[in-house]
């Protein structure tokens, strides 16, 4: 903000670019910026302008005229300058008649972003059939599209005549990425992030490792093929058979056949794939195939490599106290029988594949597979696939029945073993599997060529609409990086009540190089350097984190000297709860079905009766420490008596607010809990509200006026609300005095745009790496398939994890998970109780779930290793951080950035005990 400031003071004739976190934050630092040089935003000519999209306009007008912002300004008389920018009305709409605004649109007006700005048609008179004809045709929609009449003077468009003027641009990763400039301005169909490279002298990307998150994820996507009449194959089908009808030869059309091949075949191995996922058709074979995949998306890859391990005659995943050697024979055994499966794979045609007789075998049945439709129910199929595996695989039998008998032992050893006899495949359940692989194998292909060939598509008008990849700048797929592993495509599965979806992820580029090269993307397109660009970050700077760390910074911030004495003032403690039975209360690592009622456990033992528990005592404390006279205040701990509440979702924080109001009912209309503003809410983060329940929420563009509600104790996720806020009391300082981390951050394992994360950042890693195991095969050709093949492997063992004690490095793969997991949770702690400093002042933190040191939680006294605890894993991480290395320079990074934090936490946590450890490097 300053620097934009000085750029306008100075009058430098220089355009910059402030790309924030969200379109909220965007539009009040454009009505700061304009506030602060001008007055009336109905006739100034604005100095920063946000640059928005237009496909979520009525998210973003929700969220704005909800905002606490927006209502001060409106209380107070005074215009706020998103007004400019954020309005509904459409002049078009003044030209219908009354009749039809009350029969379309209820008397009101067009929902915002459905405005026909382009989509209007004239009405003509069609030719008449006969000759001499008395009827009169009705007049019919012109096939061209015009465009409104009223754009030039839109009140929707104001913000595009606004910015060629404007000295300061603000804008989100998404409208960067996806919206396009209106054609009305330039009709060279740029996207903003297009216009931005070339028209800024200078880009700053706030918060720079959330923008780049944003870019990976945006080429990881998932889009929905199939479930309840809305996904992709389900609106083509129909269009594609028209044409079909109507044009049989496609003589002309080669490409255009073979796109329409791959759609209708897809549409018939989509129905396979569900059929053999159906509940009735799986209930007969135990629900292998929706035990097997369930919660996780599925690639052919992956699932050939679980596949290869059961027929290998072994576990998916070997335990924790598997021996080194013996997981390396495992892997051997297990590469044996995914060679043939690569075989397949990597062949330029699924369906001939020669050379390897076994993978040839499998061809054919995949050609049958393909030849009769929908197969699922065919007994010969299976019969195949279980012929397949007793001629090529005739070891199987034994080795399956070794694992029985090792299982078996195991059991009366320990009789809590997880993984029993009956987890142990048959040679019929294998065939099973074997044939579901095999089907999702085709629809991959299948699906392959509908999305990267969507321009073959008939010339249909039904099929000219949104293409699968509107949310993709598709120019940038063919300038950003791609993966490694090449693209990827999986599928999820999702069953409801009386109907079953499919959808597919898409991992098509490394998208983080859209930030990190933005100064020179097109450079070698167009010929010109791009803008100069400087990233900001407070966690940034964590080098064995894959979520956080961007690079080595050119420049430190050092941060306030009062900030720095705060925290090494604050208090850490571990803080574990006890069930009725004496046992630690654990919420994370004991599966999803037993978080809520844990949560409520544990709820109920801080709180107390009527809130005399903890939680009471914390509140009441630090009223007590804002009592001074008025001649001794120094507005340390004054009007600070607030808590925060940290949990993982959206969902967690309303069942915690909701169940700590009824254990403490003298606070309930203080206890409120954090949602999702309207412009960000999706599937994962959208809460159902009633009426009564929206006097207890807050949303998260609202959450620095928290103090001005009259609550006393907020619930939220850690990731929502962990930087770019400043919760302020009256006096200016931070607004919550204590807050408790109720749950420990653990990754779901199967989350596809994590992994892709992950492996996007390892592959930079490897890039500069010289010695890494690829680049020492011959050839380019050579280096290319090995690094594929490690880079595909590393994504097995990112799917692997399970829990944080099976979490094993690999010195070859630069794969450190325990650390990686050990810096990405230090980053999240260091944006939480970055919140609790505002203003210089300490703070008081508690670790309370029994997760962070089980061993600590079940005996006292005895040190928890970075094996068993995360904490104590980030506790050791922080202090070589800090101790600094007379070989490294990054101490002078470190010492500055975490120093404080270290003092306060490394030599000063208060109940826990931790001793360091080092990792045992497996394959």
């Amino acid at each position: 903000m300053l620097l934009a400031a000085y750029m306008v003071e100075q009058a430098s004739n220089q355009r910059l670019t402030l790309v924030v976190g969200d379109v909220q934050s965007a539009l009040r630092l454009a009505n700061q910026l304009n506030y602060w040089f001008l007055d009336i935003p109905e006739t100034d000519t604005p100095i920063a302008v946000p640059l928005l999209g237009r496909s979520n306009r009525q998210a973003h007008c929700k969220g704005f005229y909800s905002s606490e912002e927006y209502q001060r300004h409106k209380a107070r008389h005074q215009p706020h300058w998103a007004e400019r920018w954020i309005s509904p009305l459409c002049p078009l709409q003044s030209c219908l008649p009354d009749n039809v605004i009350a029969e379309r649109f209820n008397g009101g007006v067009f929902v915002p972003g459905t405005e026909p700005c382009r989509q209007l048609h004239k009405m003509v008179k069609p030719k008449p059939k006969k000759s001499g004809s008395n009827n009169k045709p009705e007049e019919v929609p012109e096939k061209k599209a015009s465009a409104c009449p009223f754009i030039a003077t839109c009140p929707q468009y104001q913000l595009y005549r606004d910015m060629p003027t404007a000295a300061i641009w603000i804008t989100t990763p998404g409208a960067m990425g996806i919206s396009p400039l209106p054609v009305h301005w330039d009709n060279r169909r740029l996207r903003l992030g297009e216009l931005i490279h070339e028209q800024s002298d200078v880009v700053i990307f706030d918060e720079a490792d959330t923008i780049i998150k944003w870019f990976d994820d945006q080429y990881a996507q998932e889009v929905k093929l199939t479930g309840g009449g809305k996904g992709l194959l389900d609106k083509i089908t129909v269009p594609t058979e028209e044409y079909a009808i109507q044009y049989r030869t496609m003589a002309r059309a080669s490409r255009t056949q073979r796109w329409s091949g791959a759609e209708r075949s897809g549409q018939q191995l989509v129905t396979s794939v569900l059929t053999l996922l159906d509940s009735v058709n799986d209930k007969a074979n135990d629900d292998i195939l929706t035990k097997w995949i369930a919660k996780r998306q599925f690639t052919p890859q992956t699932l050939f490599y679980r596949l290869a391990r059961r027929i290998a005659g072994l576990r998916e995943v070997d335990g924790p106290d598997v021996p080194q050697a013996i997981r390396q024979e495992h892997e051997q055994r297990t590469l044996e029988v995914m060679s043939v499966f690569s075989v397949l794979l990597e062949a330029e045609e699924l369906t001939r594949v020669s050379g390897n007789q076994a993978a040839a075998a499998l061809s054919i049945i995949l050609l049958r597979i393909d030849a009769t439709g929908n197969n699922a129910l065919n007994p010969v199929m299976m019969q195949d696939c279980r012929l397949w595996i007793l001629e090529h695989f005739p070891q199987t039998s034994t080795q399956l029945d070794k694992l029985r008998e090792q299982i078996r032992s195991e059991s009366q050893e320990n009789s809590s073993n997880v993984f029993t006899e009956k987890d142990v495949d048959t040679i019929d359940s294998l065939a099973y599997r074997l044939q579901f692989v095999l089907t999702v194998t085709l629809l991959d292909n299948r699906a392959r060529i509908i999305f990267y060939e969507w321009d073959s598509r008939p010339d249909n008008a039904a099929l000219q609409g949104t293409s699968p990849n509107y949310r993709t700048n598709t120019s940038m797929q063919t300038i950003l990086p791609v993966p490694l592993t090449g693209r990827q495509f999986g599928t999820y599965y999702a069953r409801g009540e009386g109907n079953q979806s499919l959808s597919l992820f898409a991992y098509t580029n490394i998208g983080r190089c859209y930030v990190l090269n933005f100064h020179n993307l097109l450079t070698s397109l167009t010929g010109r350097r791009g803008s100069n660009v400087l990233a900001l970050s407070g966690t940034s700077y964590l080098p064995d984190s894959t979520a956080f760390h961007v690079g080595r910074p050119h420049y430190v911030l050092l941060p306030h000297q009062e900030d720095s004495d705060a925290i090494a003032e604050s208090l850490f403690a571990f803080l574990p709860q006890y069930d009725s039975n004496n046992k630690p209360i654990r919420i994370s690592g004991t599966g999803q079905s037993k978080v809520l009622s844990r949560l409520e456990q544990m709820i109920g033992q801080l709180a107390g009766a009527n809130g005399r528990g903890h939680l009471g005592q914390t509140l009441e404390s630090l009223k007590q420490a804002g009592k001074l006279p008025d001649n001794q205040k120094n507005y340390t701990w004054d009007d600070r008596d607030r808590l925060l509440l940290f949990v993982n979702s959206y969902e967690q924080a309303k069942w915690v607010a909701d169940k700590l109001r009824l254990q403490w009912p003298d606070q309930q209309s203080m206890i409120k809990y954090l949602v999702a503003d309207n412009d960000e809410q999706t599937s994962e983060n959208q809460v159902s509200l009633t009426k009564a329940d929206k006097v207890f929420t807050v949303l998260r563009a609202d959450i620095e006026q928290f103090a001005r509600t009259g609550g006393r104790v907020l619930v939220a996720p850690l990731s929502a609300i962990g930087r770019g806020f400043n919760i302020l009391n009256a006096n200016g300082k931070a607004a919550f005095g204590a807050v408790y981390f109720l749950t420990r951050p653990y990754p779901h394992p199967h989350d596809t745009q994590a992994i892709a994360q992950e492996v996007n950042r390892r592959t930079l890693d490897w890039q500069q790496k010289t010695d890494f195991a690829a680049w020492q095969t011959d050839g380019l050709a050579g280096r290319a398939e090995a690094a594929r093949r490690l880079a595909t492997r590393y994504w097995q063992l990112v799917e692997s994890r399970q829990y944080y004690s099976m979490l094993f490095d690999n010195e070859e793969l630069l794969c450190y998970p325990r650390k990686d997991l050990a810096a990405t949770t230090l980053g999240y702690i260091i944006q939480a109780v970055g919140r609790l400093l505002r203003g210089g002042v300490p703070f008081r933190a508690y670790f309370v779930d029994a997760a962070w040191g089980p061993v600590n939680a079940k005996t006292p006294g005895v040190a928890d290793t970075p094996k068993t605890s995360l904490l104590t894993a980030m506790i050791q991480l922080l202090a070589e951080y800090v101790a600094g290395d007379a070989k490294n320079a990054e101490e002078m990074i470190c010492q500055p950035l975490y120093g404080p934090l270290a003092t306060a936490i490394v030599d000063n946590i208060v109940n826990f005990q931790w001793a360091p450890d080092k990792p045992t490097p497996t394959p």
